[in-house]
């Protein structure tokens, strides 16, 4: 890696649908609790702890750069990689902060790494995942980029298998934040890594709770979305409210979306 890459690299490209969203709502992702801190985080650090101490890492969407700060505890250098400047902007800011001089930044996209392949010996990626326009290309790059016996850690948000609840997942998501791809069933996203010589060794279902006006605050979704998707969350099925934990509370919702938290090692 070149001194120009682990400071900043630029991306020349035309705006994405992310780097829209997260542009503008940076400062909020630097202070919201679900990203600073939450299980998957603590199940993410409990794993990269167990893994042989790591000289150089990735972590991809690292958003205000909260996993990328949990895998410096351990590693001699940390990239925190993200398509979105300012949210690097966040991130060099808060490292600053708490003085974490192993963390250099990267401006690039999931699905192609500015990095040798057989390089890395650790990648980490953390409610990024179903941002990524192609996370089959990304789970090639980062295949690519690990040395032989190489870990990613990763947690992401993941559909129910059942197809009714997986729609409905995805539809209030993405009428929320236009920037959301997809969130993959369990059994797809164990697939995708599979085909691509990813050993899932370790694996924990965790989940992400949440209050809906913070969560349609936080990506500033229009009015009228906000009323509709509170019509939705009032009517969802018996069994959405069941699968995901929503309770209407006075003006708001609590619920919970499920997670997958898991390592695999390049083969």
């Amino acid at each position: 890696m070149t001194q120009e890459q682990r400071n900043e690299s630029p991306v020349d490209s035309t705006a994405t649908s992310a780097q829209r969203m997260f542009g503008s709502q940076a400062s909020m992702y630097a202070t919201s609790q679900v990203h600073i801190y939450d299980n998957r985080l603590t199940t993410l650090q409990r794993m990269i702890a167990d893994t042989p101490a790591p000289r150089r890492a990735i972590d991809l969407g690292t958003g205000a750069g909260f996993t990328a700060f949990a895998a410096a505890e351990y590693a001699g250098l940390v990239v925190a990689s993200d398509l979105t400047l300012e949210m690097l902007h966040e991130t060099r800011r808060i490292a600053a902060d708490r003085a974490l001089p192993n963390v250099a930044l990267c401006q690039n996209r999931a699905e192609e790494l500015p990095f040798a392949s057989d390089s890395i010996d650790l990648v980490t990626c953390r409610a990024a995942g179903h941002h990524f326009t192609d996370l089959g290309a990304a789970f090639d790059e980062i295949h690519r980029i690990l040395k032989p016996g190489g870990s990613l850690v990763m947690a992401d948000s993941v559909s129910p298998e059942d197809d009714a609840l997986a729609l409905w997942y995805n539809d209030v998501e993405l009428r929320r934040d236009f920037s959301h791809v997809e969130n993959r069933k369990v059994s797809v996203l164990l697939q995708m890594l599979e085909d691509r010589g990813l050993k899932v060794v370790e694996q924990h279902a965790e989940r992400t709770y949440m209050t809906f006006n913070d969560w349609v605050q936080r990506t500033a979704t229009p009015a009228e979305e906000v009323t509709s998707l509170r019509h939705d969350f009032h009517n969802a099925t018996p069994q959405a409210k069941k699968t995901f934990l929503i309770e209407e509370r006075e003006g708001d919702f609590a619920f919970a979306w499920p997670s997958l938290v898991f390592r695999a090692l390049k083969s």
